[in-house]
């Protein structure tokens, strides 16, 4: 029980945390510095492979929200990881749609 309580609480913490990543994402006036941000790009990318799909979502969303600045695309594509976990998220959703 207590394990379970602890995984919900984890996972209810991933959610919030990239939640706020998205939110501030969604605002064009923030995207420049989440991305020359040490921290939050790599921290979205680890988001990609979360068991909860409602936290791989929101991080993919607020990826989507920094990739509308012009200026982020390029260190986003060179961000290790970044372009190998979206095909991986890309390739499983793909593989659960044709298995339906």
């Amino acid at each position: 029980l207590n394990s379970s309580r602890s995984t919900m609480s984890a996972e209810m913490d991933a959610l919030t945390v990239v939640n706020q990543l998205r939110d501030l994402a969604a605002d064009p006036l923030n995207r420049r510095a989440i991305v020359e941000d040490q921290g939050c790009l790599p921290g979205l990318i680890l988001f990609f492979d979360h068991p909860n799909p409602q936290v791989v979502y929101s991080a993919l969303l607020a990826v989507r929200y920094l990739a509308e600045c012009r200026a982020n695309r390029e260190k986003m594509k060179s961000e290790l990881g970044m372009m190998l976990t979206l095909y991986e998220v890309y390739a499983s959703i793909v593989c659960i749609v044709w298995c339906l």
